[in-house]
C-alpha cells in the first residue's frame, strides 16, 4: 500500500534547517484520523538525510516522550517515514514565555522528565547524540510538564559499536562525538548536550563561538564552558560539570589515537554520570525571586 492511500498531508512544518535533510509534514491517518508526522527524503538530493532517516527507523519506542514509528515507505527515488505526532513546542519557544522567577523550577521539572526518558533509553542501550532545543518538545504547565525527545537520526546503540563516520555539528555535541570516537559515547554524552542547551537558553547564544572554523573547533574540543552574567548564582558550576572536557596539549589530529581516547575519557569521567546526580545539585539551587518594586 502506498503512503497516499493511508495518509493525507495537512501542512508542511517550516523548520528551515530540516530542509537540507528533506521535507517534513503534519498529516493524519485516513483510517483512524490520528495526527501523524511524515518525513520525505530524496535519495538523490539528500544522501545525508537518507542515511539519517534510515538510522531513525531503528529507534522505535512505545514510551511516553519517545517517538513511535507507524510506517515506512521506499521508492526508487524517495524514502518516507511516518511517526506518531508528539504534542508540544520546541524548548526554546517554551522558554521565551517563562518568567525569570520560574526558570529553575522549570529546569527541575524538565530534567525530572528527561531523567525518566533516559532510563528508558538506557534500557535500550540508546544514546540520542543530537540533543538541542529544537529536538526537545515541551507541553503543559511546569508542575505537570510533558517532555518529548525527537529526531533520532544521529542516535546510536551502545550494544552495537559504530564504525560510521558522521559529521556531528559544532555547538551542542560533546568532544567524543566531534572526534567520532563513538564507542566511548554513553549517557554522559547526552548530559553534555543538555548542559550546553541550558547555557544557550539563559544566554541566547552558543558558547565559545569564533569566526575562524579551526579555532572554533579547537575551543569546542578543549576549552571549558565559560561563565556568563545571565546565569543565576550556582548554576554555572552545575553546567560546567555537565559539560566537562579534557584540555588537549595540542590539536587532537596531531596526537596518537591512544592519547586522544585517554583524554576524552578523562573529560567524560569528570561529568555527572546520571541525571539523578544533576537533579540533586539543581534542587539545591535557590529559586529565583522577582525584585519587589518599592516604588508602588
Amino acid at each position: 500500500m502506498q503512503m497516499n492511500e493511508k495518509y493525507v498531508l495537512t501542512e508542511e512544518i517550516g523548520i528551515t534547517h530540516s530542509k537540507q535533510f528533506g521535507r517534513t509534514y503534519l498529516g493524519k491517518s485516513k483510517t483512524t484520523n490520528e495526527k501523524v508526522l511524515i518525513k520525505f527524503v530524496s535519495k538523490i538530493e539528500h544522501p545525508n538525510g537518507t542515511a539519517r532517516l534510515r538510522n531513525e527507523l531503528q529507534f522505535n519506542f512505545h514510551y511516553s516522550g519517545l517517538p513511535r514509528i507507524l510506517d515506512f515507505f521506499e521508492s526508487e527515488n524517495e524514502i518516507i517515514l511516518v511517526r506518531q505526532f508528539e504534542e508540544g513546542i520546541r524548548l526554546s519557544d517554551y522558554w521565551k514565555n517563562l518568567k525569570r522567577s520560574e526558570r529553575i523550577r522549570f529546569l527541575i521539572s524538565l530534567f525530572e522528565k528527561i531523567n525518566l526518558i533516559f532510563y528508558e533509553l538506557s534500557s535500550r542501550s540508546a544514546i540520542h547524540c543530537d540533543l538541542k532545543p529544537s529536538n526537545i518538545l515541551v507541553h503543559g504547565p511546569i508542575d505537570s510538564l510533558d517532555v518529548g525527545l525527537i529526531d533520532f537520526g544521529l542516535a546510536i546503540r551502545k550494544e552495537k559499536p559504530e564504525e560510521r563516520k558522521i559529521l556531528f555539528p559544532l555547538g551542542f555535541a560533546a568532544p567524543e562525538l566531534l572526534l567520532n570516537e563513538l564507542d566511548l559515547v554513553d549517557q554522559r554524552t547526552d548530559i553534555f548536550a543538555l548542559g550546553i542547551t541550558v547555557w544557550y537558553l539563559f544566554t541566547g547564544e552558543l558558547p565559545l563561538i569564533h569566526p575562524n572554523p579551526s579555532i572554533y573547533t579547537n575551543l569546542q574540543l578543549t576549552h571549558p564552558l565559560t561563565d556568563h552574567s545571565a546565569l543565576p548564582k550556582g548554576l554555572y558550576q552545575i553546567l560546567k560539570k555537565m559539560t566537562s572536557k579534557h584540555a588537549f596539549r595540542t590539536a587532537p589530529n596531531l596526537l596518537d589515537k591512544k592519547e586522544v581516547r585517554e583524554n576524552l575519557k578523562r573529560g567524560m569521567d569528570e561529568r555527572y554520570s546520571t541525571m539523578n546526580e544533576v537533579l540533586i545539585d539543581l534542587k539545591n539551587l535557590p529559586l529565583q525571586k522577582s525584585w519587589i518594586n518599592f516604588f508602588q
